[in-house]
């Protein structure tokens, strides 16, 4: 009777404490976008990511050419309910972005992968000399969606 009860205890230990990404786990791709350019002077593309899986997360941003060369391959840590940025070069409002060395692209395409889909992001072509805001905001298709959300 005593070995039963320690089962039970135990099974509900499994079925209540929710199961946590991290760091070592697979990364999974989670969202692609078309419509990365930087033009090498004032027009560049952001994409923020900001993770709320409630541990540390790898993010990781590919950037391809139109024609399907890879042009930056970058990943990053972000710890729980932090936000990273990655931009083809540095843009003046963001500061501290994480830099894909894309060089010149005009119509290329990113894939955003991560190590939890607890991970949400956004991408837009920005002008990076100015000190407003200035940009157009990408369609990203999600991969890999929240469970019981819709995006």
């Amino acid at each position: 009777m005593k070995r039963l009860r320690y089962l039970i205890a135990v099974a509900a230990l499994v079925f209540t404490v929710p199961a946590q990404a991290g760091v070592n786990d697979p990364e999974i791709i989670i969202y692609r976008v078309a419509g990365v350019v930087d033009d090498g002077n004032v027009l560049a593309t952001s994409f923020h990511c900001t993770n709320f899986s409630g541990v540390d997360e790898n993010v990781r941003v590919v950037v391809r050419s139109p024609v399907g060369t890879l042009r930056a391959n970058v990943a990053a840590p972000i710890s729980h309910l932090n936000t990273i940025i990655w931009s083809t070069h540095d843009v003046f409002i963001y500061g501290g972005e994480v830099l894909l060395p894309t060089g010149i692209l005009g119509g290329g395409t990113a894939a955003i992968a991560a190590t939890s889909v607890n991970v949400t992001c956004t991408a837009m072509e920005v002008q990076s000399n100015v000190t407003n805001a200035v940009g157009i905001a990408l369609h990203m298709t999600r991969f890999n969606p929240i469970p019981a959300t819709q995006e």
